[in-house]
């Protein structure tokens, strides 16, 4: 496994735990009149800036780049689920 795997599956297990924190503490919502890619980018604010998810989000930034960052959250996150609710 390259370093840039482990870096990627370690980011992965963040993002997925930001994820669901987030939703299980009900900061995300879905709406259909949401644009998906700016849906993904204040996603992605809320994790850069909530005290809750800042320290992980920084642990990321020191492995990945902003845009492969954005990139591996908008492949977690389920919007199935997020419609559900």
């Amino acid at each position: 496994m390259t370093s840039l795997d482990r870096n990627m599956n370690a980011s992965r297990i963040i993002i997925q735990s930001h994820i669901d924190k987030a939703f299980t503490e009900k900061f995300i919502q879905w709406n259909d009149g949401l644009n998906y890619t700016e849906f993904i980018r204040a996603l992605w604010r809320l994790f850069l800036y909530h005290d809750s998810f800042k320290e992980g989000t920084q642990d990321i930034l020191g492995k990945l780049t902003e845009e492969d960052a954005m990139q591996l959250l908008s492949d977690e996150i389920d919007i199935t689920k997020l419609k559900a609710s």
